[in-house]
């Protein structure tokens, strides 16, 4: 029950935070002038690099935040206003939009190669998804068994969401004929409520985590 529940948590979490069906029409821009061999080579290296990002982001994000002297409840609350606000951005169609039609566009018609930048970060693998996964990283088990076997499925959600990328890419046209604009702007709008939710739970949680060790150490002084 414990694997199946993280399991899903982190699949769904995840999905609906990179939310790769908000990027669609942005793929579909960006790659228009490309023949189908180098969009097809453009996308597997993006996957590539939203894969490390997100690997990283697991296992060394907690670290280097660490080092700067930030703190795992300040890192919750941060991290779950980041994720809350890109809920709200799905919940009104906002996501994604400054790259669709900001800065980040023109700069990457002046590229030969847009994988890393802007398609993999910050268009797909941004502050959301990687707030998330640092977040889940602090959350793990004292229990060195739960914890490596939550590592272990971390890695194959991420995996998944990987894969699940390239194949909406790869299928990007046949999708929006079919769903059309309305229907992927419904479907960001579910995923929107899922991520607020997200968010919203990891802010009450550190903020029960203070309350919980303020009252530990008053009943010690005391």
């Amino acid at each position: 029950m414990f694997e199946t529940s993280v399991f899903l948590t982190i699949l769904v979490g995840l999905f609906s935070l990179i939310n790769p069906l908000g990027g669609l029409p942005v793929f579909i821009s960006l790659t228009s002038d490309m023949s189908e061999d180098n969009k097809l080579k453009t996308l597997k290296k993006t996957c590539l690099y939203i894969f490390i990002i997100c690997v990283v982001s697991y296992f060394i994000g907690v670290y280097l935040l660490n080092f700067f002297g930030i703190t795992i409840p300040a890192l919750r609350v941060a991290g779950g206003l980041v994720i809350f606000r890109s809920g709200w951005q799905l919940l009104n169609v906002t996501h994604k939009k400054e790259i669709s039609a900001g800065k980040l566009q023109e700069e990457s018609e002046k590229k030969d190669d847009i994988s890393f930048s802007p398609l993999a970060m910050p268009l797909l693998a941004g502050p959301g998804s990687m707030s998330f996964l640092i977040t889940l990283y602090a959350s793990r088990p004292d229990d060195w068994h739960k914890a490596i076997g939550q590592d272990v499925l971390a890695i194959a959600a991420i995996i998944i969401v990987s894969f699940s990328i390239y194949f909406i890419f790869k299928f990007a046209p046949r999708l929006m004929k079919y769903a059309g604009q309305a229907g992927l702007t419904s479907l960001s709008k579910i995923m929107g409520f899922l991520v607020i939710g997200i968010g919203v739970q990891m802010i009450i949680s550190s903020i029960a985590q203070v309350v919980k060790n303020i009252f530990i150490e008053l009943q010690q002084v005391a």
